[in-house]
């Protein structure tokens, strides 16, 4: 059996002894205890004695006002459900916003739109806290660059500023700029050309800190054509990635976890698909594979091309098209010379290669930013047949629509004074780009600089006026993420603030220009959507109804409303002879020396630097946000922080340990940074994470980790250890152990397809007698299902779970401390070579037991069953003596240490807070609960709908927005309910089902699929 293992210290048997121990590091906030045995007997006799009291108690009485005029559409306690898009990223997956009382509570996915079908990331989750942040500006500012202060202004000074500066670039010959994000509303796109149709020379630039160029640039020298393609995972049989983290941060992966996942369900009879993933950093995409290779950057399509090398010029398929041309080229790739050059073994490539083009047309090549890489990845996607199947040009995304080359030249512009007047609006870029590149001078030679930012960052400070864009929850808008796929952005709550929408303003300065009424953003959109929407499609039905009901909908198919949703077979012309000849492929042969991870090592010189953007911070955007400081890396685990990975191999080499600082230099820039032994991470790479080391965002994000934006750029730096400095990073990855139980249980394909029980220990253990009499079940009897196959540990259901029950934030020295409230986690467990381990991600909450151990040691029976087979937490009974947590062998339940609901308190931040869970006090503990709520709140409606409650109308937090769908929630006591029939499935099993617990909570054995 395998021996798994979540931290290096736990795999060498070196774990800190916590025996005896409360805490992982005692907190100086903990004050030392006086009280011996005998007066802490004394104290749990008197707490049996008010445990009755107990109910008695209450907060402190605060009045409230009722609605003085009560608007027609609300009903207290009612809540209104509102469909929109996530504006969190370009991906803009559709979302479902739930409002109580005029106020956005939670987010969830649509599952009507098309491409994320109802699911939603952990950032678009936690984008709601960003509307209540209470660092947004409260309107608009003026700003003072030569003393670093800015003043708030009414929206009529800024108006009357800024059109009488445009009426005088309007004029005589003026440079207009726009330096926008990556945007795919077709409504905001027209409002800015024809705004920029007033100067003689003004233009849009789209940029984005997360770019896809080199797909662009790829496709371009491949096809002739500079788009980003859609990619159809959910029709590839195999599927290889060369540094994709598409289940990450690449692209749109809410719309590719849900295509990944549908075809590794084994329980829906779907054939089962291969995944291969070549990568340099440890992604959480790489995770997931069923086969992982740790490979150089520079080393990636060297490792493609080697597959295609084997099918040309060794077993001469001369049927491929266009083959010939690259035979020239294909030559220096041989399987041999790529195996020596990366440690991969010759045997897979060939076997990988031989399956490949055996599943031509129903595979997928995918690969990372780099042009040399896309063109390698288009070549094999062409030669497989994948064009106009899993490769779709005909419908392309826009979701990427940013260019570096146009950044640069806007750059020079500003930098030579030309620039008379720029407009941001969505990018950072005095954050996200190296200060060596000169940014900030040519800001400053920018004759008039007017920044949309919700807050005075770091570009915004370098600005003349800021004039506040609104919170997407709070606006209009629309996005086109896909060629003929629509969705639309609604206002869900009126502005907190005065701030406006960053259109509205083009729009107002616009019709002043022009001496014009000017239209409102609302109707701007409206105009657009019924001339090229609802008059191009030709739609018979009045435009108003169809407006109403595509906002009811939050989406407009194009695909499907012409009936062409599946992808139409294409075949673009190829350049592939052009492009592999002109771009620069690192040869095997080249002169860094072998690079496979037991060759000679070269970890005294440079080392290949990989930035990458994490599931949580992403690009940085969102720093100010506590829920996205405080998520755990989906990979490491560690939170509140960035760090330098490095492989346990380099690590042993230069003597580090967890937490020391080290000194990172890459050109002129050098930076100073925690270590992270990372599990997986070749042993020639380093990797650093984006999106830290703000100093503008906010009280919460300022000073938060390091800023990697210096060294990007950099393809190799140099480390030094500093040599005493160390920093303890906010990891809670070794927290529970399992101590060598078999909380996991995997098999192989193979194994399988022979006995689906395969890896399953359940059916070898026999019940086992309980002293409890049985629970009796006559009605519900709640319980969950957990397919380890699906679930990527995208944490998604984490976010979703903290945003649904009022979870608050602890902060970094609580998490050191072991102290974390997440009533929802995914744990990360390892296995095999710590250089090249397999990764298995458990979600893990509250199992809700049978013969719940907590149960029988409340001295105050805070903590009971219920007749629907719920392990229910009275929050007004805890007297906070921990016996429930202590004896819990699955350690899911928490503390409140602190009052952390203070801090909401004070801020517009309570207005986040779901009204229907309680807001716990310091004290008691408290878990998961089912989303209780959610089960008496949908029990209600089925009542008065006078129905019996069908499967999959209730759904928990967790489930709902879980973007795989790997979360199943249900009535096992309806024989039909999918929940049922997994707790039955061959594959199910129990954690702990040794100790008796008999929980509630099947989790699905992980089937990988391997041939060798």
């Amino acid at each position: 059996m395998k021996k798994y293992w979540k931290t290096l210290e736990e795999k060498s048997g070196m774990a800190p002894n916590y025996k005896g121990q409360e805490f992982l590091s005692p907190p100086a906030e903990t004050p030392p205890s006086n009280v011996d045995r005998r007066e802490f007997l004394k104290i749990m006799g008197a707490s049996a004695a008010l445990a009755s009291m107990a109910v008695s108690c209450r907060r402190p009485v605060e009045k409230i006002v009722p609605y003085l005029n009560m608007p027609e559409e609300i009903t207290p306690g009612v809540a209104e459900w509102y469909a929109s898009t996530c504006g969190e990223c370009p991906a803009a997956c559709g979302t479902l916003v739930k409002t109580r009382e005029g106020r956005p509570i939670k987010l969830e996915g649509n599952p009507d739109h098309p491409l994320s079908q109802g699911g939603l990331c952990a950032r678009g989750q936690a984008s709601l806290l960003n509307l209540y942040d209470p660092a947004r500006l409260k309107g608009p500012v003026q700003v003072s660059r030569t003393e670093g202060t800015h003043k708030e202004i009414p929206w009529l000074e800024a108006d009357e500023a800024m059109v009488r500066y445009l009426k005088e670039l309007k004029g005589r010959s003026s440079k207009i700029r726009f330096l926008t994000g990556s945007s795919s509303s077709p409504s905001l796109q027209k409002v800015i050309q024809e705004f920029l149709q007033n100067f003689a020379d003004a233009k849009q630039v789209m940029w984005e800190p997360v770019g896809y160029d080199a797909i662009r640039k790829g496709q371009e020298l491949c096809y002739g054509q500079s788009i980003v393609p859609h990619y159809r995972l959910e029709k590839a049989n195999i599927l290889v990635s060369f540094g994709a983290d598409f289940l990450g941060t690449w692209l749109s992966p809410v719309e590719f976890s849900k295509s990944f996942a549908s075809r590794r369900k084994l329980h829906t009879g779907n054939h089962l698909s291969r995944f291969v993933c070549f990568e340099s950093n440890v992604s959480i995409t790489g995770t997931n594979a069923d086969r992982r290779f740790p490979v150089h950057p520079e080393d990636l399509a060297s490792v493609a091309l080697s597959l295609a090398h084997e099918w040309i010029l060794v077993k001469e398929w001369t049927s491929i098209p266009s083959a010939g041309t690259a035979i020239g080229v294909l030559k220096k790739y041989s399987v041999e010379a790529v195996s020596e050059k990366t440690g991969i073994p010759s045997t897979f490539l060939r076997e990988l290669a031989a399956d490949l083009w055996q599943q031509r047309g129903q595979s997928l090549a995918l690969g990372g930013e780099d042009v040399a890489l896309q063109v390698a990845v288009h070549f094999l996607n062409t030669l497989l047949g994948n064009d106009g199947v899993t490769v779709d040009h005909s419908y392309p995304s826009r979701q990427a629509l940013g260019n570096r080359e146009e950044l640069e030249q806007l750059q020079k512009e500003m930098l030579s004074g030309e620039v008379d007047l720029l407009f941001v609006h969505g990018v950072n870029p005095l954050f996200s780009l190296p200060k060596n590149q000169k940014w900030q001078q040519a800001f400053q030679k920018v004759k008039r600089v007017v920044s949309f930012a919700d807050r005075v960052d770091e570009t915004a400070k370098w600005a003349h006026f800021v004039c506040p864009d609104h919170h997407y929850l709070e606006s209009w808008g629309d996005a086109n993420p896909q060629v003929e796929t629509y969705s639309l952005f609604q206002p869900t709550i009126a502005p907190l603030y005065s701030t406006r929408a960053f259109a509205e303003s083009l729009l107002q300065w616009q019709a002043t220009l022009q001496q014009t009424k000017a239209k409102t953003w609302h109707e701007t959109i409206k105009d657009f959507w019924e001339e090229n929407i609802h008059r191009r499609y030709g739609i018979a039905i009045p435009f108003e109804i169809f407006w109403q009901d595509c906002l009811r909908q939050g989406v407009f198919d194009g695909l499907s409303y012409r009936g062409v949703r599946s992808v139409e077979k294409s075949t673009p012309r190829n350049f592939f002879y052009t492009a592999l000849s002109t771009i620069s492929i690192n040869t095997p042969q080249g002169s860094q020396g072998p690079r496979n991870l037991d060759g000679p090592q070269a970890l005294d010189g440079p080392q290949a630097l990989v930035v990458y953007p994490s599931v949580a911070r992403f690009d940085g955007r969102s720093a100010n946000n506590s829920w996205i400081n405080e998520l755990p890396d989906p990979v490491s685990k560690i939170s509140w922080d960035n760090y330098l990975a490095v492989s346990p191999k380099m690590a042993k080499k230069m003597d580090l340990s967890e937490g020391d600082v080290v000194t990172v230099k890459g050109g002129e820039a050098s930076l100073e940074i925690p270590v992270h032994l990372q599990p997986g991470l070749h042993s020639q790479v380093v990797a650093m994470a984006m999106g830290f080391g703000r100093t503008d965002a906010g009280e919460v994000g300022n000073g938060v980790g390091v800023s990697a934006s210096d060294l990007q750029g950099n393809s190799y730096v140099s480390i030094k250890k500093t040599g005493g400095g160390h920093r303890p990073l906010a990891s809670i990855s070794g927290h529970p152990s399992a101590e060598g139980r078999p909380v996991i249980q995997e098999t192989v394909l193979a194994d399988y397809l022979k006995d689906p029980r395969a890896g399953s220990e359940r059916h070898t253990v026999s019940p086992l007698p309980s002293m409890w009499k049985e629970h009796k079940y006559e009605g519900h009897r709640w319980a969950m299902a957990i397919d380890l196959n699906s679930c990527t540990g995208c944490s998604a259901c984490v976010i979703s779970c903290q945003a649904e029950n009022n979870i608050p934030t602890v902060g970094r020295e609580q998490i050191q401390a072991g102290r974390e409230l997440y009533w929802m986690q995914i744990h990360n467990y390892h296995s095999g070579d710590e250089e090249n381990p397999e990764f298995v991600h458990q979600p893990m909450l509250c199992q809700h037991c049978e013969n719940a151990p907590c149960e029988t040691v409340c001295p105050v029976l805070a903590t009971t069953h219920s007749d629907e087979g719920l392990n229910v937490q009275v929050y007004n009974r805890c007297v906070g003596t921990r016996y429930c947590s202590n004896n819990c062998p699955y350690k899911v339940r928490r503390f409140n240490w602190f009052e952390y609901s203070k801090n909401f308190a004070k801020t517009p931040l309570n207005l986040a807070f779901n009204p229907d869970v309680t807001v716990r006090e310091k004290g008691v503990m408290e878990k998961c609960t089912f989303c209780t709520q959610r089960i008496l709140e949908v029990k209600g409606k089925a009542k008065d709908l006078g129905i019996k409650l069908p499967d999959g109308m209730l759904k928990t937090a967790c489930q709902q927005s879980c973007p795989a769908e790997a979360i199943v929630f249900g009535d096992v006591n309806d024989p039909n309910s999918k929940v049922a029939q997994l707790a039955k499935d061959p594959r199910g099993y129990h954690v702990l089902e040794e100790v008796n617990t008999r929980p509630a909570v099947t989790y699905l054995t992980k089937v990988r699929n391997q041939n060798s």
